[in-house]
């Protein structure tokens, strides 16, 4: 049996890896479909926090690639639920750059996915209520209830 709800604090998912050779693009940089793999990793682990259980991806509604990423940085993916619904959850995904040389770490990437939680049969199923608890998760909470209603048809 789930609780009725969870704190914000609790449904996290943070992912980091070395920029392999591997997941380079012709440019020697982190591949953009390797960054969104560890981006949609990064909200599952948030997702099934929330959920108690299984979770899919439902959309990925944006990712903004605001700076490369060179091969032989650390990446860090940091997920956070910041509103559910009845069975979905909208989940923020910040990614993180780190020159490993210099200590220098950068916010390179960010991204919003949608996940819903299922049941043993595939079913969409009833997630716990999100409760934010500090000033910062209020302010998230807000801004991702009113993104959602404005995605709403008329």
């Amino acid at each position: 049996m789930l609780p009725d709800s969870r704190p914000m604090s609790h449904s996290v998912g943070t992912i980091t890896t070395f920029v392999m050779p591997h997941m380079q693009n012709v440019l020697g940089d982190l591949f953009g479909g390797e960054l969104m793999a560890l981006v949609d990793q990064a909200a599952a682990v948030a997702a099934i926090r929330h959920a108690g259980g299984p979770a899919v991806t439902a959309s990925i509604d944006r990712v903004d690639f605001r700076e490369r990423i060179p091969v032989g940085s650390l990446v860090s993916c940091e997920a956070a639920v910041d509103f559910v619904g009845n069975t979905s959850m909208d989940i923020s995904v910040e990614v993180y750059a780190e020159w490993v040389s210099t200590g220098e770490r950068r916010l390179t990437h960010t991204a919003h996915v949608v996940f819903v939680a299922i049941d043993e049969t595939g079913k969409p199923t009833r997630v716990p209520r999100l409760v934010p608890n500090t000033d910062e998760e209020r302010a998230r909470y807000t801004r991702a209830e009113a993104q959602r209603l404005s995605k709403r048809p008329a």
